[in-house]
């Protein structure tokens, strides 16, 4: 897996209250069967537990429009949706996902 495709815990708890604003506004997707519904994906946040070849699946979703990135514990990001069991989680492309892509930018430059 590429380094620049995992986040730290630090980072997905910037991102898990923009998680749970998109779980009310529906902007965010949560589990495998939904995300392979949707095809407007700006960022795919996959959990460290999921199966090699979900992993595999996931990355070829891999575009200049959608990220793949993986996060150590997704229940980090899910607890505030009420899904503690869920590995994959999504976020639509639209203003939640460039709300997440500056928490991103802001990481990335302080670390």
């Amino acid at each position: 897996m590429p380094e620049e495709l995992a986040l730290t815990s630090e980072i997905v708890a910037r991102l898990a209250p923009l998680v749970s604003i998109g779980g009310k506004s529906g902007d965010t997707v949560v589990g495998l069967s939904a995300v392979r519904r949707v095809r407007q994906l700006a960022y795919i946040f996959v959990g460290a537990n999921v199966a090699e070849n979900t992993w595999t699946e996931l990355v070829r979703r891999r575009s200049k429009a959608t990220r793949v990135l993986r996060v150590p514990n997704a229940a980090d990001l899910t607890a505030g949706l009420g899904r503690h069991d869920a590995s994959i989680i999504a976020i639509k492309t639209g203003p939640l996902a460039k709300g997440i892509a500056g928490r991103l930018t802001e990481s990335t430059s302080s670390s």
